[in-house]
């Protein structure tokens, strides 16, 4: 086969024949499809209830973590049917810290210590450490975590 005949596909021409494919399923059975807005309308509706999500989520800077939600989406080409409900898991992680960028003063730490002696204890947020102790000389052990 000739290599200059061949035409070069791109994703926005992939995502264009997917939306006209869908519209020609929603026409042929509507009842198969949940009938939700497309993506641009929901992260349109989304972006015009900002005021709101802040309410629900006090604490959580609204407008970034949509912004990174929606930066984290294009980075591993992934679409969602109901965008309005994966932001809104997405800011309950965001708000009780279960994120990957949270700050290791709000993740759990390990409390490890010698568990024979009353010897100093050592806090990590890193639960495969090894200490040992200067005192009994004994590796410590994880004696407890909290949060």
């Amino acid at each position: 086969m000739d290599n200059k005949n061949k035409k070069i596909v791109t994703a926005e021409d992939l995502l264009l024949r997917i939306e006209v494919l869908e519209k020609r399923l929603e026409k042929l059975d509507p009842k198969s499809k949940n009938s939700l807005p497309g993506k641009s309308l929901q992260i349109a509706d989304i972006k015009q209830n900002l005021l709101q999500w802040s309410e629900k989520f006090p604490g959580v800077n609204v407008k970034e973590e949509l912004e990174k939600m929606l930066d984290w989406l294009s980075a591993n080409n992934k679409r969602k049917k109901d965008y309005k409900a994966f932001f809104r898991n997405w800011l309950r992680k965001a708000s009780t810290g279960l994120n990957k960028n949270a700050s290791l003063e709000e993740k759990i730490k390990y409390i490890f210590g010698c568990p024979e002696s009353n010897c100093q204890t050592i806090e990590s947020p890193y639960k495969d450490m090894y200490y040992f102790c200067s005192t009994c000389k004994k590796q410590k052990i994880v004696l407890d975590k909290n949060r």
